[in-house]
């Protein structure tokens, strides 16, 4: 089996991008932040605030102790964004893109000569320098294997601003003492119960047969992460999206019932956007909330709202109400949406409750926002968020810029 795959994952994007609009801040130790409070904790770090152990998650307040001078900045999606896109279309320009991964991790499939290890490479120096280019503060790590599952595991191997090759001959022997924890898709559950097996390295991995790895995993799921760990480059499996959710850490002036009920408001109408947009209805409403509140036990709060398949805003503000009314009032430090049993249009079955009129117009609303600008129209129960942005920003997905 040949080079088949080019993984390329952008070094501290969101920090980088931060340095590339302020180059004052190049070298420098950075933490994104929803809000200035140290209340609230970092969403992404620089490379030299990770060397003071600055992570995702980690406290305003412990990063500014571990770690002097670090500079917190405001997150802005909508820069991300804007950088993301041309990014994808500066590596376009070099290798076509198969699959963007997430907003900072894109695969390009390696056809014909694209697979010789000296013309990637080259490739892999061109798309380095053109990132550069934009701004120096622009770096990624790439991985090259035979399939997309091992170069992004190359990807992790040398970081930041690395280049690093798995050949087929030599993937058992250069990942045998990566942990178990190392290979996406093993979480620490996976982890107990390879553990369990007394598997703590690869190379314990690679010691299992294809009946013992699927007695660990189970099944099909198994059997297929036997294959690829090997360099097997299989077919990409279908997914299906199980969920669309927003969610906001909230400053500390909207941290009550009152103040933070637009801001949920606002965030069930986006995902109510997504939906639509997808082509999707969903059946199950959630609220979580994550309360300022010491006892572990007392800090998390969730409930769900049953409905028949959907994409209505309206009616989904109407249980999001009833949800609310449960909620205990104690200061809230993040709230969140999720709409779950997501149904294809294709397979929606229609109620009795469904309203043409009320279809329309959340049609209406959506083509207006999309011409014009998210918020020409919107749900006057979030008048009092509409000038203040969500501060989130998306790992896994790439939102509009108008979100």
């Amino acid at each position: 089996m040949t080079l088949r795959w080019f993984y390329l994952d952008l070094n501290s994007y969101f920090a980088s991008v931060e340095q590339a609009e302020n180059p004052r801040l190049q070298g420098r130790p950075v933490a994104v932040v929803p809000m200035l409070a140290d209340t609230t904790c970092c969403l992404a770090a620089s490379y030299p605030a990770k060397r003071y152990g600055v992570r995702t998650g980690t406290s305003i307040r412990d990063a500014r102790r571990i770690c002097p001078g670090i500079v917190f900045v405001k997150a802005d999606h909508r820069k991300y964004v804007r950088y993301h896109k041309r990014i994808v279309d500066t590596v376009d320009r070099y290798l076509p893109v198969k699959k963007v991964l997430s907003i900072d991790e894109m695969a390009c499939e390696l056809i014909g000569r694209e697979c010789d290890e000296e013309y990637v490479r080259a490739k892999c120096h061109a798309i380095k320098e053109a990132l550069a280019a934009i701004s120096p503060a622009l770096t990624c790590s790439v991985g090259v294997a035979p399939n997309r599952y091992l170069a992004k595991v190359a990807s992790d191997m040398q970081k930041p601003d690395g280049f690093t090759v798995l050949r087929q001959n030599e993937i058992i022997e250069r990942l045998s003492s990566l942990e178990a924890r190392d290979f996406p898709g093993v979480g620490p559950r996976m982890e107990e119960r390879f553990h369990a097996r007394g598997c703590y390295t690869a190379a314990h991995l690679y010691q299992l047969s294809p009946r013992e790895m699927t007695g660990v995993w189970g099944g099909i799921v198994g059997e297929r992460f036997f294959q690829l760990i090997r360099g097997v480059d299989l077919p990409e499996e279908d997914s299906e999206r199980s969920s669309i959710s927003h969610s906001k850490v909230l400053a500390p002036d909207m941290r009550g019932l009152d103040a933070a009920w637009p801001v949920a408001i606002r965030l069930l109408t986006k995902a109510c956007v997504r939906l639509r947009n997808e082509r999707l209805y969903a059946k199950d409403l959630w609220l979580s909330v994550k309360y300022l509140d010491r006892d572990p036990l007392k800090r998390k709060w969730h409930r769900r709202a049953k409905c028949f398949e959907t994409q209505d805003s309206l009616l989904l503000i109407e249980e999001l109400k009833k949800l609310w009314q449960e909620l205990p009032a104690r200061p809230i430090l993040r709230v969140g949406i999720a709409l779950s049993g997501l149904v294809p249009a294709t397979g929606h079955q229609i109620s009795l409750f469904e309203d043409a009129r009320r279809d329309a117009l959340m049609d209406t609303l959506d083509r207006v926002n999309g011409r014009f600008n998210d918020g020409a129209l919107f749900v006057a129960d979030t008048f009092a968020t509409r000038a203040t942005p969500t501060n989130s920003i998306a790992f896994q997905r790439i939102p509009d810029e108008n979100e």
